[in-house]
């Protein structure tokens, strides 16, 4: 039979047990609110391939701050940033992989990137841009350009002129889930490998607007013709079977179809091959052009190496002969004067004789 003393501490026991487990719940749940509030909010500074880059994603950014300069990476995406000004960027130049994928942007000025004349790739994928500057496009070293999923084709496909010719070497274009009905005209893309226009409602697959493309390997079409007419698509998916680009989609079993087999197949006036030639032109003429600079950069280089040689090889004998000179100097000046005394005496006794 228990005691009221044995009662008692059986009861502070339990109510020490009671205790505990209640706080450390609430040490675990303040640890994650301690967590959560110590998510760092400054950039970190790493090196990536070999070239020095800013990480600042994830950071509840609403603008860029003050950063080391000579950065060629920069990790902005996952943040609150609205506007990309001419001052946003302005002070880091060398940034070669640009990424602002998924902050709040919805404008970016016609100067804001004008100064990154090194930018490789440019993310500005799940944005609320409206308006895109054309001064994008006219990158010089641009070849990667994520658009996806913002609401900059939408409003009205005439609100967007694109100056051409294109001059950002572009070789991958992501305008995907943009909601998009008619792709618009980039004018000639030749050095385009990968073009993703999926999760759009296309009212149309036009033939030619691929003809331009005229070095692309692959373009994913994924949920982008379920609004198109099976007939409708047969002549450009011909064109990519002719080409030989890889189409993406998410069912190719309507492609074995009789109804498929069956679509008629309008007549090919020459103008997709017209143009596709065109393209393959200005593409070789890029290319002969890099080529060029390439070899005389090559010629250049050799010729300053051969120059710099020279010179050291001029150098290295000007330094031998003036210590061939001084050591003949030295040796006369401390030859003794018995040895003088003998040669002169040489000299006198073969005179009388």
């Amino acid at each position: 039979m228990c005691t009221e003393s044995t009662m008692n501490r059986i009861f502070e026991k339990v109510f020490l047990a009671a205790l505990l487990c209640v706080c450390g719940t609430q040490g675990k749940e303040m640890t994650e609110i301690e967590a959560l509030g110590a998510q760092p909010t400054h950039c970190t500074y790493e090196y990536a391939f070999e070239m020095y880059g800013a990480h600042c994603a994830s950071r509840r950014l609403n603008k860029v701050p003050n950063l080391r300069s000579g950065i060629e990476i920069l990790d902005f995406s996952d943040n609150k940033l609205q506007e990309v000004n001419a001052d946003t960027l302005s002070s880091y130049t060398n940034i070669k992989f640009l990424y602002l994928a998924d902050n709040h942007i919805y404008l970016i000025e016609e100067d804001a990137l004008t100064s990154l004349t090194d930018l490789q790739t440019l993310d500005l994928a799940n944005n609320v841009i409206l308006e895109l500057p054309n001064s994008i496009f006219q990158l010089p070293s641009l070849r990667k350009l994520y658009l996806r999923g913002n609401p900059i084709f939408y409003k009205n496909m005439n609100a967007l002129t694109i100056v051409k010719p294109i001059k950002a070497p572009l070789e991958l274009l992501d305008i995907s889930d943009c909601k998009i009905r008619e792709l618009p005209d980039w004018g000639y893309l030749p050095q385009l490998v990968f073009y993703n226009i999926s999760h759009n409602p296309l009212a149309s697959l036009n033939t030619h607007h691929f003809a331009s493309m005229c070095n692309l390997n692959k373009v994913d079409l994924t949920e982008s013709l379920n609004s198109l007419k099976l007939c409708g698509t047969r002549s450009t998916i011909l064109w990519f079977q002719q080409k030989r680009i890889f189409f993406q989609l998410e069912d190719y079993s309507k492609l074995n179809t009789r109804e498929f087999e069956n679509c008629p197949v309008p007549e090919d006036d020459g103008s997709h091959n017209a143009t596709f030639h065109r393209c393959k032109a200005e593409y070789l003429q890029v290319q002969s052009i890099r080529t060029s600079r390439r070899t005389w950069l090559t010629i250049g280089g050799g010729l300053a190496g051969f120059l710099v040689g020279f010179i050291l090889l001029l150098y290295v004998m000007h330094r031998h002969n003036v210590k061939q000179t001084k050591t003949k100097a030295e040796k006369m000046k401390h030859a003794t004067p018995a040895d003088a005394d003998k040669t002169a005496s040489a000299v006198l006794l073969s005179d009388v004789a």
